[in-house]
C-alpha cells in the first residue's frame, strides 16, 4: 500500500476547499480501490466543512492532514486560531451554523485540540460501510446488519487502539 499519510496546505479561499475536496476523493481512491459513492461524498463534505470553518474563523493558510489507520480515515484541519469551534442554534433558514453538526453525524468520532500555533480539528470516517465491516469480521450465518454495527461505533476495539494511537501519539 502507498504512503498512508499525506498532507498540503491550502490558502484560505473557497476555490482551495474545492482543490482539497479533490484531493480528499484521489487519496481515498488510491489508498482504499473503489469507495463507496456515499463515502466518498461524505470525506469531502466533512473535509468542505472543516476548511470551510478554518476560512471563516482563522483565515490564513491552513494545512489538511489525511491519514489511513485500518479501514478508517482521519481528516485533519490545522489553522492558526486558537478559538474553538462551538456548535450554533439555528434556525430552520439560516445559510451558516450546520457544520458542526453536520460533522457529527458522518464522522465515528471528531475532535479538536490546541497546537504550538493554534488547533487542529479533526474526525474519523470509515472507508467502508458498518455493514461491509461486520460482514467481513462475522462468519456469513452469524452477520448482524443492525445492532453490531452501532455498537462497533461505539465501543474500543483493538482496531480503535491503534486509531487513537495514531490520532494522540506518545510525546
Amino acid at each position: 500500500m502507498p504512503h498512508t499519510c499525506i498532507s498540503f496546505t491550502v490558502e484560505a479561499t473557497g476555490a482551495a476547499v474545492h482543490r482539497a475536496r479533490h484531493r480528499v476523493s484521489t487519496a481515498l481512491s488510491w489508498w482504499g480501490g473503489p469507495v463507496e459513492e456515499e463515502l466518498r461524498f461524505s470525506a469531502e463534505l466533512v473535509t468542505s466543512e472543516l476548511l470551510t470553518n478554518g476560512l471563516r474563523h482563522a483565515g490564513g493558510p491552513m494545512t489538511v492532514e489525511l491519514t489511513l489507520v485500518h479501514d478508517m480515515v482521519v481528516v485533519a484541519v490545522l489553522d492558526d486560531s486558537r478559538e474553538l469551534p462551538r456548535p450554533r442554534q439555528t434556525e430552520a433558514d439560516d445559510e451558516c451554523g450546520r457544520g458542526l453538526a453536520l460533522i457529527e453525524d458522518l464522522s465515528l468520532i471528531r475532535g479538536v485540540e490546541t497546537t504550538s500555533r493554534g488547533k487542529r480539528c479533526w474526525a474519523v470516517l470509515p472507508l467502508r460501510t458498518p455493514q461491509e465491516r461486520a460482514i467481513e469480521s462475522a462468519p456469513a450465518e452469524e452477520a448482524d446488519h443492525g445492532f453490531e454495527a452501532d455498537r462497533e461505533r461505539w465501543s474500543l476495539a483493538p482496531q480503535g487502539s491503534g486509531l487513537l494511537a495514531s490520532l494522540f501519539p506518545a510525546m
